[in-house]
This record gives structure tokens, C-alpha cells and sequence, in this order.
């Protein structure tokens, strides 16, 4: 398939090829629902930037095509024993078609490329206006499933006018891989070379809430010394940790230490270390810190070795 010249601005222009898409500008209507601990909105587009909508032309309508994003482990991983129950679609409805009814697919992992089998197609929507809508799925989509740590989220239109606009992307730069795919003429493929936008959809998951870990206490002399605290009111799962040093005289400097915890309990504190060592002159330190359903968190450091002791930290 060929796409289309694109030109984003008031006007709409494209060159005329079968089946391809068309984006004109307008302006959404922002403000998503504000999301508690333990439901967040996944997302990669930034909602500031909404003002130019995508649609197809240049064939016979009906034309029938998605616009999808793929959410990796990279996105997931804290959430793995959450739901999605809501799907947010950026839509801008067109006045030569008005409201449009559309399916929300969310498939399995699959490829880098393509997306897995259908977890489930059961819900649609008649969408209208020009808005981020919300739409709750009627059959919740469990994480913790086998095959689920990566997922794609796709919306499903029947475009039955030529040249009308529905799908809104953002100012971009694409998160390539991710946030721009069309499945179109029987193919799945990226946008970006076309438009560099990312698709205005959003899975928002629901689950216990995440825990909140933090990085505090760094201090010597012999070794470096950290805790790693539980902030929050969840137990926090294989808390996963590590502490780097470098520097020196020369650079002869290159110390780490790791270590997993399978749980650490709300409010309590886990304390780490890096056995003590020997050199001298300026060093950096970083400690990391993630577990399995919180954020990681860093703490950057400088201080000095003088023979067994480090100094000064800062």
C-alpha cells in the first residue's frame, strides 16, 4: 500500500491512491478524567497536542481500518496483576458522516510487528463529538494471563464517506514501535514515515494501586550505605536494587552490588550496601531501585575515597 502525501494544517490536501490516509487539523477538547492510584491511563500520546485527526480516502467506502498501539513490558510490568477496563479514543467527528459506531479489539502479544490472537472484540461505541472519550469495556482485560505482558490496544472504524477525518494524533515524535500502528488493506504498519504522530488511544488499568519505594539515607564511610523505604501502603514485590560507584585517580574506580527482595511491606525499609573497598580521588555513586509493581527510583551521589573511606558524600 502506498500512503498518501500528508499536509497538516486548516486545510486538507492529499494526493489521490487507493485506499490511503488523509489527516486534516482541528483542535480536541482535552482533559481526561484525572486517575487515582490504582487506575492510570497508559498512554504515549500527550494530550496538549491533539489537533490533527486521520482518516481514509482515495478508494470506494466503506473503508475499513484500525489505528492501534502495542504496550510492551516496558509499560506493563507494574501492572501485571491489574485489569484494563477502559479504553480513551481521540476522536473528532467530521460533519459530512457525524457519529461513528466503532469495536475495541485488545489482542495478545505477538510480534514486534504484528499483534497475537484477540483477547476480546465484545464492546463498541457510537462516538460523536470532538473529544477524548472513555469508553468501558464490557469484558475486562486480566493481566496477569500468560501472554498478556505485552498488548495491543486497536480501534476498529467503518468509514462510510470519503474524506472524512476521525482518529486524532498528536504533535509527536512517534514512539516508534509503539505508538502508531494501522492495520490497512489487510496490513499492519507504522505511520510515523508519514505523519511522526502517535494514535490518540489510552488503556487505563485498575488494580490494587502500585507501591511507592524511595532511595534515602546514602552515607559511609566504609562501604556506601543506603535504605531503600516503602512509602507507600502497598507491600512492594521483588524489590530489585543496586548500587554503582565510579571514579577515582584514573578512573580505577568500579564497584556495584545488587540484590532482589521478594517483598518488601509497606512503610518499612530495606537496608543495602556495597561492601567497602580502597582508592582514592572523586567518585559518583547511583542506587537504583524498582520492584515488580513500582516505578524505579534513583538517587545520584558524589564523594571521596581516601584509602578504605569515602567522605564528603553529596
Amino acid at each position: 500500500m502506498c500512503l498518501a502525501a500528508l499536509f497538516i494544517g486548516t486545510s486538507t490536501a492529499a494526493m489521490v491512491q487507493p485506499t490511503n490516509m488523509l489527516v486534516t487539523s482541528t483542535k480536541a477538547t482535552t482533559g481526561i478524567k484525572q486517575t487515582s492510584r490504582d487506575q492510570i491511563e497508559l498512554k504515549y500520546y500527550d494530550p496538549d497536542t491533539l489537533s490533527s485527526v486521520v482518516g481514509i480516502e482515495g478508494g470506494t467506502p466503506p473503508y475499513k481500518w484500525k489505528s492501534a498501539i502495542r504496550l510492551t513490558q516496558d509499560e506493563l510490568s507494574p501492572y501485571k496483576t491489574w485489569n484494563i477496563t477502559q479504553v480513551v479514543i481521540g476522536f473528532g467527528e467530521d460533519y459530512a458522516e457525524g457519529p461513528m459506531n466503532v469495536t475495541i479489539f485488545i489482542y495478545a502479544k505477538g510480534t514486534a510487528t504484528k499483534p497475537g490472537s484477540v483477547i476480546v472484540k465484545d464492546t463498541w461505541a457510537i462516538l460523536n463529538g470532538t473529544q477524548l472519550i472513555t469508553v468501558p469495556l464490557i469484558t475486562p482485560v486480566s493481566l496477569s494471563v500468560t501472554g498478556r505482558e505485552e498488548v495491543w490496544v486497536a480501534i476498529s472504524y467503518t468509514q462510510n464517506v470519503d474524506m472524512t477525518h476521525y482518529a486524532f494524533v498528536d504533535a509527536g515524535p512517534a514512539v516508534v514501535g509503539k505508538g502508531d500502528w494501522i492495520y490497512l488493506n489487510n496490513v499492519w504498519q507504522e505511520i510515523h514515515s508519514t505523519i511522526d504522530s502517535n494514535w490518540a488511544i489510552g488503556a487505563v488499568v485498575e488494580g490494587q494501586g502500585l507501591a511507592t519505594i524511595a532511595i534515602a539515607n546514602v552515607k559511609g564511610p566504609t562501604g556506601i550505605k543506603a535504605d531503600v523505604q516503602n512509602t507507600g501502603d502497598v507491600d512492594a514485590n521483588n524489590v530489585v536494587w543496586s548500587i554503582a560507584v565510579k571514579g577515582g585517580i584514573l578512573g580505577k574506580i568500579n564497584k556495584t552490588a545488587s540484590g532482589v527482595e521478594t517483598t518488601l511491606v509497606a512503610h518499612n525499609t530495606l537496608a543495602i550496601s556495597l561492601p567497602m573497598f580502597f582508592g582514592f580521588g572523586k567518585i559518583s555513586i547511583v542506587i537504583k531501585a524498582h520492584a515488580a509493581n513500582a516505578q524505579e527510583v534513583s538517587a545520584t551521589k558524589s564523594a571521596f575515597v581516601l584509602g578504605p573511606f569515602v567522605v564528603g558524600i553529596k
